[in-house]
Parts: structure tokens; C-alpha cells; sequence
């Protein structure tokens, strides 16, 4: 067996792929910086959240001021009289964050009843790993590395319509991974290429004893939310939704032989998924100002895939084809996160998700390697598609 040689990508790539980071932060930075200033939520408080530091039998002002603008009522004999000389410098407790559920009390023991927050938006900066596919490759003589964690970003903007439910849009994306490999030798490099069923060896003549393979792998990644979300404080927030999903996968072959002319195989695919789904977020307070959680979502979704398939060689076209495709595929969206409130209407948030998509169509998937007149002219969509990585980011209420 032939010595498998690897190389790393090009410096092109790499710069490429830092400056397209860089723009994609500082546009997160700014969307980030705006919601904070935009915020003007109020906190949720209580009676007795600030606690006198002595009694002195005279009665809270604020309550009596409560009662004389609620006709009828009066001020409990039993309620904690306040030190007069008290005030903000000498209190020591912390102040609670804003929730999103509402208020129940109808007596003088909340001095801001009703909902904390009517709007809320969120930015997180996501790095996200597309797995499998490792050793995909259509010389025998290279193989391209891994995919990377690649740098997208998850958008979320949400109206309460009362203190219960409300509606959300939430964009991720866009995720752009690249790998790539390019091998010389003389004369010596070969394909994977099988041809079959009308093809023959003259049909890949510049894909074998070639001087030069090299390969490119692209895929892209998408998703828009529309939700109907409900909440019970902030201990648990149940939706359900539309959504669409748009994975597309580029990969090119090219070989060059010298004593023959060039080739080239390009194949693409478009998976555009649409459907709907159902989910919840289940939150614990850790304390005051920090809670921790899970999220799921999961729903079933058609699959409106496309290809296209496009091969030359010795600059001869050879297959020119194409297909569409609708099946069913899902999208199952998993995460553990935590946030912690910086002040009461910003939560600075952490988390690591987990994407899985069955049903996606991919180009190894279509087991490119059995060339045929027919390559291209179908679609198999039996991939499960797996991704994960870590967020950090910034919610505001307001």
C-alpha cells in the first residue's frame, strides 16, 4: 500500500479564514454593544430585600405611601418598622436579577408587581465542529485533514405579548468550513475513481499516473427560527415553531498529467430543510444572580435537496448532470448553558451545543467513487450530521 501523505492547508485559506472571523466578531461586538445600551429593564424586588439594620417603631414610608394610593387599605400593625437613618450605603444584599415571569401579589409585599421584561436580545459568539467524513478522498495518495471549529454566531430577538408567552426570531449562522489538500508525484498519483457500466479506464485518463491532486471541501451551514414561546418565571420555558435549515456541501477534485492534460470532478450539494419543531429550556438557580440549564429542541422536517455534478477530462466534459430530491429528514438541537447577571437586565451566558441532522444528503454519501454516465443523476440523503462546540455572549432585557 502506498504511503498516505498529508499536507497542510494552503496559507491563503488561513488568512482567509482569520479575516472572515475577525469581520464576524466585531460585527457580534457591535449588535452586542447596542443591545446594552438600548437596555432599560427593571429589576425585580421585594419588601423586605432591603434589610433594616435596626428599629426605631416608625413605620416604612414606603408602605404607608403604598397604602394611602389604595383606598381603603391600611398598613399592618405587625409589619417591621424601619430605622429612620438607614439608607443604600449601609445595605449589603444583592438585588435580583429581572425575570420573565410576572408578579402574583396583590398586597403591599411587592413594590413592582408585573412583568420585569416586555423585549428581550441576545448575541453568542458559537464555535461549532462538523464531524465524520475523515478520511473522505478521491486520491489514493492524499487525504485532507479535519474540519476545524469554525466561528458563526446565534441571534435572538424576543416580544413578550404578556408576562406568560410572546414570540422570537432566532438566526445561527453563517458557519463556513473549508478543508483542502494538494499532493505532487511523478506520474505516480492515482484516483479512487471505479468506472463501470460504460466507463472504462480511458474515461479517467488524467485522474490516474497524474502529476498533481488536489482537493477542496466546503460546507456551509444555516438556520432561521420563528418560536412561540412560553415561560413560567425562570425556571422553565416550553415553544414551539417554524424553522429552516440550509446545509450545502462543495467538494472539487482536480488532477493534472502532464503527458495527458488536466481533469477536474465537482460535485454539489444543497440540503434545504423546513419544518417545524417543539422545545424547552429547563433553568436552576444557582443563586441570586447565576442560573444553570439545559435546552432541547427536536421536529421533523422535509428535506428539499439538490446536486449537481460536473466532470472533465483531458478537457473533455464527461458528466454533466444534476437531480432534486424531497424526503424526510429532523433536527435535533441540544445545549447546556448558564448565565449570570451582570446587573439586572444584562446576563453574560456560556454554553456547549449539540446539532444532529438525520436524513441530510452529503457528497460522500453519494459514493462518489463508482463512476458511471449516470453518476449524479440521484440523490442519497441516509447521512446523520453531527455538530458541536462551545458559545459565550451577552443577553439584555429590557
Amino acid at each position: 500500500m502506498r504511503k498516505i501523505l498529508t499536507l497542510t492547508r494552503y496559507g491563503t485559506i488561513a488568512t482567509a479564514a482569520v479575516v472572515r472571523r475577525t469581520a464576524i466578531t466585531a460585527l457580534g461586538y457591535c449588535l452586542a454593544v447596542t443591545l446594552i445600551a438600548a437596555s432599560n429593564a427593571v429589576a425585580q424586588s421585594t419588601a423586605y430585600t432591603l434589610a433594616p439594620t435596626a428599629t426605631s417603631g416608625v413605620r416604612d414610608a414606603g408602605m404607608v405611601s403604598w397604602a394611602s394610593g389604595n383606598a381603603g387599605l391600611a398598613v399592618p400593625n405587625d409589619i417591621p418598622t424601619v430605622d429612620a437613618s438607614y439608607s443604600l450605603l449601609n445595605d449589603t444584599t444583592q438585588v435580583q436579577q429581572a425575570q420573565f415571569g410576572n408578579r402574583t401579589s396583590t398586597g403591599p409585599t411587592s413594590f413592582n408587581p408585573g412583568c420585569d421584561v416586555s423585549w428581550y436580545g441576545s448575541y453568542d459568539a458559537l464555535w461549532l465542529n462538523r464531524e465524520d467524513d475523515k478520511r473522505f478522498s478521491l486520491s489514493r495518495n492524499s487525504f485532507m485533514p479535519d474540519f476545524d471549529f469554525e466561528f458563526g454566531g446565534r441571534y435572538t430577538v424576543g416580544r413578550l405579548l404578556n408576562c406568560v408567552n410572546g414570540w422570537e426570531g432566532v438566526y445561527v449562522g453563517p458557519f463556513d468550513w473549508t478543508r483542502s489538500s494538494s499532493v505532487t508525484g511523478p506520474g505516480n498519483l492515482s484516483s479512487n475513481f471505479r468506472p463501470f457500466a460504460g466507463f472504462d479506464g480511458g474515461t479517467v485518463t488524467a485522474f490516474n499516473d497524474a502529476d498533481l491532486h488536489t482537493q477542496t471541501f466546503h460546507a456551509e451551514l444555516n438556520s432561521f427560527e420563528l418560536n412561540r414561546r412560553w415561560w413560567s418565571w425562570d425556571v422553565i420555558s416550553t415553544m414551539i415553531g417554524v424553522r429552516y435549515v440550509e446545509y450545502k456541501e462543495d467538494y472539487v477534485f482536480s488532477s493534472v498529467r502532464n503527458s495527458v492534460g488536466p481533469g477536474q470532478y465537482i460535485d454539489r450539494i444543497d440540503n434545504q430543510m423546513a419544518g417545524a419543531h417543539v422545545g424547552a429550556d429547563l433553568l436552576y438557580p444557582v443563586s441570586l444572580r447565576t442560573n444553570m440549564g439545559f435546552r432541547l429542541k427536536g421536529g421533523v422536517f422535509a428535506n428539499f435537496a439538490e446536486r449537481t455534478t460536473f466532470m472533465t477530462n483531458n478537457g473533455t466534459l464527461v458528466i454533466n448532470t444534476g437531480d432534486t430530491k424531497t424526503d424526510v429528514a429532523g433536527v435535533i438541537e441540544g445545549g447546556v448553558y448558564a448565565n449570570y447577571s451582570i446587573v439586572p437586565s444584562i446576563r453574560l451566558t456560556g454554553g456547549y451545543d449539540f446539532w444532529y441532522l438525520p436524513g441530510s444528503a452529503t457528497i460522500p454519501g453519494q459514493n462518489v467513487t463508482r463512476l458511471n454516465p449516470d453518476t449524479g443523476t440521484s440523490i442519497f440523503n441516509e447521512t446523520d450530521l453531527f455538530f458541536h462546540g462551545g458559545s459565550v455572549g451577552v443577553q439584555v432585557l429590557f
